[in-house]
């Protein structure tokens, strides 16, 4: 018999999914560069809450980059017009909402985050919360599916230093699960990934990289890097069971699983309809990332 996933492994393989997606959203217009992405999503979600600036030390901190890997990549940010400086720090620069190359993939970042719910609810897994009554803001929504989206970057924090790194996981993830979570009743039964079942398929580097937008000699560089967490087979690549199932691995799907839910609430109170998410598509349902 075929079990079920244990539920912080479900959540996990979705929360990869996001992450994955939102980086792949954002490359093609702020570079193809991660680094760039995190950065402005922290900047995005301060500006769009009271204009708060941040100092380039503040962005390195929260997002565990070394002061000089933040300046650089602010500075370049900041040379394409994406954020300026103003006093106490780093602001976004202009009006992304109306940016008409930005603006829709804000748009489908949000929207990703609308799918997460959808998903959660098809596998059984939304928490009990009840949203304030009212009309929901997207442009809140927003500021919560890049909080989320940050958060899932910084579970990983303790096992890989490098942000990069910590996306290229997520992605294996994302590709290795596409085909779990992309059926619900597959995904409520399909065993975990050391039971070597069929629907954990490994996927190849080159993908990853196509789908996340990225250079390909970087993606392979550091997948090899990353052996210890990275699995070679004859199919593809795949992350290795025990990255997933061990102590470390198990703390890493408890706090994604208390960050979604602290995320999940906060949409409540911004009126986020949960019981009925497809309303809140501002586009409609976002593509899914091609793993192959």
């Amino acid at each position: 018999m075929i079990g079920a996933l244990p539920p912080t492994l479900m959540i996990r393989c979705l929360l990869a999914e996001l992450l994955a997606g939102v980086v792949a959203d954002l490359t093609p217009v702020l570079g193809a560069r991660v680094e760039r992405v995190l950065i402005y999503l922290l900047l995005l979600r301060r500006t769009l809450d009271g204009a708060r600036p941040t100092p380039v030390l503040g962005v390195g901190e929260t997002l565990a980059m070394p002061f000089e890997t933040a300046r650089r990549h602010v500075a370049a940010l900041a040379a394409a017009g994406r954020c300026r400086r103003v006093a106490g720090g780093m602001i976004v620069a202009g009006r992304p909402l109306d940016d008409p190359a930005l603006a829709p993939r804000l748009a489908r970042v949000h929207d990703r985050a609308v799918a997460l719910v959808e998903r959660l609810v098809a596998a059984a897994l939304l928490p009990e919360l009840s949203a304030m009554p009212g009309e929901y803001a997207w442009i809140e929504g927003l500021g919560v599916a890049a909080d989320l989206t940050l958060a899932i970057v910084a579970a990983e924090q303790s096992r890989c230093a490098k942000p990069l790194d910590r996306v290229l996981l997520a992605a294996l993830l994302a590709g290795n699960a596409a085909a779990i979570t992309a059926d619900p009743a597959l995904f409520r039964r399909a065993a975990p990934p050391h039971q070597l079942t069929p629907g954990w398929r490994p996927v190849r580097g080159r993908l990853v990289a196509d789908a996340l937008h990225l250079p390909e000699a970087t993606v392979r560089r550091r997948f090899v890097q990353l052996g210890a967490a990275v699995e070679l087979t004859a199919a593809g690549l795949a992350l290795r069971p025990d990255w997933l199932t061990d102590a470390a691995g198990e703390a890493v799907g408890a706090a994604l699983t208390g960050a979604l839910r602290r995320h999940l609430a906060q949409l409540a109170r911004h009126r986020f309809p949960l019981e009925a998410a497809a309303t809140a598509y501002r586009r409609g349902t976002p593509p899914s990332l091609n793993f192959g």
